[in-house]
């Protein structure tokens, strides 16, 4: 196993490296089933005057996410979020995999917290993973547990701002997530409040276990293949009329470029390009006709 600040694995001089004045980061491989692991701890701006004034009036928490990195064969078709469901509708639209593929489940069927929702594709997926210790686990670290995300189709967040094209999608990766809270809005971490966090670390590594192993049944799998490719192809057709969009864009600008450029011509100019104009339209509107070269003698 490597310890490392990098994701490139080399070895650093500290095991936690400073990313910001509030932001540290760890990077983990050596564990069976998984590429890496992303641990980052991100504090409360305790530097920052501003920010301290906010925390008065909005109590904010210190915060661990652990980013698990899966090959493709570590991890078959699943997708699963279990996290507040206040902002549970909030997430679904702004998380691609989660607005494609998952639907909410009823918390009622889990002995968990009514306060928290479950999204994801397909029951048998939340049977397998929310047993009963790790449902009992969560509902008596519920002060300490903010989300979890399961997907083998993550793409991140969508293009929230209008107008914004997506020229490029990132690549669907495998990936583990899980955003956990250090009790006490940051007032007195100590020892003893970071051992709060111990239940659901095991819990994290439990889970990834799960995931390596776990199989979905014959039938779902086809239909989570077949969804995937619908995505894959309204994706495909999305992107092809933004091209087209774009092409008609860059052409109604070189057109108001060249009335432009006219306008500054003097009249017998002027004359001279649209005579040259017109005979390139009539050649592009007129009949096609293929010239043949025939030898003779």
């Amino acid at each position: 196993a490597v310890v490392s600040t990098q994701s490139t694995g080399e070895l650093s001089e500290g095991i936690l490296v400073k990313e910001s004045e509030n932001k540290f980061v760890v990077w983990c491989t050596g564990r069976l089933g998984c590429e890496g692991i992303k641990i980052e701890i991100k504090l409360l701006r305790r530097q920052d005057l501003i920010s301290l004034i906010s925390q008065l009036f909005k109590p904010q928490s210190d915060t661990i996410t652990i980013t698990t990195y899966l090959a493709p064969e570590d991890m078959d078709s699943v997708v699963l979020a279990i996290m507040p469901r206040k902002g549970l509708k909030r997430l679904q639209q702004e998380v691609q995999d989660l607005a494609h593929f998952a639907t909410e489940r009823k918390i009622e069927n889990f002995d968990m917290p009514s306060t928290l929702g479950i999204l994801t594709e397909f029951s048998e997926v939340a049977n397998e993973f929310l047993t009963s210790p790790v449902c009992r686990t969560i509902s008596e670290n519920i002060d300490v547990f903010d989300s979890v995300h399961f997907s083998d189709y993550y793409t991140g967040f969508k293009i929230s701002q209008e107008g914004q094209v997506e020229t490029e999608r990132p690549k669907p990766v495998k990936r583990l997530i899980f955003n956990f809270v250090i009790p006490g809005h940051g007032k007195k971490t100590k020892n003893s409040i970071m051992t709060t966090t111990e239940p659901l670390l095991r819990m994290a590594l439990h889970m990834m276990s799960r995931v390596h192993k776990f199989k979905l049944s014959k039938e779902n799998k086809i239909k989570a293949e077949k969804h995937r490719i619908q995505v894959e192809e309204e994706y495909l057709k999305q992107t092809h009329v933004q091209r087209q969009e774009a092409a008609q864009a860059r052409r109604d600008e070189k057109k108001r470029l060249e009335k432009e450029k006219v306008q500054d011509l003097d009249p017998e100019a002027q004359r001279r390009y649209e005579e040259k104009e017109y005979k390139k339209s009539m050649r592009r509107s007129g009949p096609k006709v293929k010239q043949l070269k025939v030898k003779t003698g």
